[in-house]
């Protein structure tokens, strides 16, 4: 199961993603074009869909979502969902299909660059700043309990995912109230590596990346 679709099923089980969204569009205030993912992403926004948990998806990977589960309704004959191209509509008539057009929206296309934010990624010590196949980089207020080449026995969940692993602390800084730890995985067994390389795809569609800092971060963990 891709990191998409995983990171559906967990809105949907926590959130009722499906029923609510199937619920939306049958409103009287849906729109009655054809839309992009990007476009019915903004569309859903204007409605609220985005609160609660699914709050914590960003903006560029609520299109991902929607179009992952759109595209699939439309592979079922009893949804009333049509594709077209890259253009959902539900129910359309014979006239819709023949016409049907849309423009893709520009505010969510622009790419957002910047650090990795590991939104879903929760870690005991503190905040997941970014995690790679051999490191992570952890954030916590006040005065580390570590020092470097200390090992750390850590406990990582992202959605339903879980890991225990042991890793050395490669570097620290202390700031005045808080403190950041570069962790280098150490001693990992097959399953532990597996387990990892599971959590990258799914903690990636849930963050905002840029080419420059993912590839930096996978040597430096971020320092």
């Amino acid at each position: 199961m891709d990191a998409i679709s995983e990171v559906f099923r967990f809105l949907d089980r926590h959130s009722g993603f499906a029923q609510d969204f199937d619920d939306l569009v049958q409103s009287p205030q849906w729109s009655t074009g054809w839309l992009t993912s990007h476009q019915i992403a903004e569309e859903v926004d204007r409605f609220q869909f985005w609160a609660g948990v699914r709050s914590r998806v960003p903006l560029q990977t609520r299109p991902q979502l929607l179009d992952f589960y759109l595209r699939r309704s439309a592979d079922d004959d009893n949804s009333g969902w049509v594709r077209i191209d890259d253009q959902f509509k539900l129910n359309p008539d014979a006239d819709d299909i023949n016409n049907g057009k849309a423009v893709d929206s520009q505010s969510i296309q622009k790419r957002r660059h910047g650090r990795v934010q590991c939104e879903m990624l929760s870690c005991q010590i503190g905040e997941v700043v970014n995690l790679s196949a051999s490191g992570v980089m952890i954030k916590g207020k006040g005065t580390s309990e570590y020092q470097t080449d200390d090992r750390v026995h850590l406990d990582l969940k992202c959605l339903d995912h879980k890991l225990h692993a042991t890793a050395r602390v490669a570097w620290l800084k202390q700031e005045d109230r808080t403190f950041s730890l570069g962790l280098e995985f150490v001693d990992l067994t097959p399953d532990q590596a597996q387990r990892i390389r599971e959590l990258l795809p799914i903690a990636a569609a849930v963050q905002t990346i840029s080419d420059d800092a993912y590839s930096s971060h996978m040597t430096h963990w971020g320092k």
